[in-house]
């Protein structure tokens, strides 16, 4: 899938966004996103696309760093796993972006449920704000848990989950419990080092069709994506489920 968007378009929108507040490139809060959300430009990462831009929100008293990457209407979230940072997902940003996707990434600002909420949230309000009118989810172990478990309220048209534990930080994403039930992809290695392919199963909704896929590795997370020899069928994967997500 293509989307003929140029990627500054998406930077572009973010920066005016900020702009416009009166704040951006300033380091203070720049606009209200939503209730109880505040915007301030901050300085891009390295690692993700030229062009990329990176806010700070601040959400209930919570602060995530987000980059936004990419242009174009539909938007796409990278959630890291436990500890991660906006930096995990460098080379899947960078190949979404060549996709014509808008994309989002960020840093867990901390550990447990009000803050990684928060950042999800976060992450999701500054694709919409930089222009995204639908947004995906998309995330790695803990970042898998809580794309599934907050893709009703986030209203997400797709998630992928990438070994994902069925539950984390309190929160439960088994598919007998969220209310979402939207498109839903599960991929899980069969030996996983970390999480238990039965215990990502119960994340997947193979009842209402394919929502799961086993990949033959001992591989976790975003090292799935790593791996040399299946790094094309997981890359192919996400790629599909995010073009039947968007109704491409």
């Amino acid at each position: 899938m293509h989307i003929d968007v140029t990627p500054r378009t998406g930077v572009l929108a973010l920066a005016a966004a900020l702009a416009l507040a009166g704040c951006a490139g300033t380091g203070s809060p720049a606009s209200t996103a939503s209730a109880g959300q505040t915007m301030a430009a901050a300085k891009a990462p390295g690692c993700l696309p030229s062009g990329t831009q990176a806010v700070t929100v601040d959400s209930g008293g919570t602060t995530t760093a987000v980059a936004v990457a990419g242009g174009g209407a539909h938007g796409v979230v990278l959630a890291p796993q436990n500890g991660g940072d906006w930096c995990q997902w460098a080379d899947e940003a960078a190949h979404l972006v060549e996709e014509g996707y808008r994309v989002a990434t960020f840093t867990w600002p901390g550990s447990g449920a009000r803050a990684g909420q928060a950042a999800m949230r976060s992450a999701a309000e500054a694709l919409r704000t930089a222009g995204a009118q639908d947004v995906a989810l998309v995330g790695a172990s803990k970042g898998g848990t809580y794309a599934v478990a907050m893709a009703d309220e986030l209203a997400a048209v797709g998630v992928v989950a990438l070994s994902p534990p069925s539950r984390f930080d309190g929160l439960d994403a088994r598919s007998s419990v969220v209310p979402y039930r939207g498109p839903l992809l599960v991929m899980a290695s069969r030996d996983d080092p970390d999480v238990p392919r039965d215990d990502s199963y119960l994340v997947a909704r193979p009842s209402e069709g394919p929502s799961f896929l086993e990949i033959p590795l001992a591989a976790h997370g975003v090292a799935m994506l790593q791996d040399e020899e299946h790094r094309e069928h997981v890359t192919f994967e996400i790629d599909d489920q995010l073009a039947r997500s968007f109704g491409g």
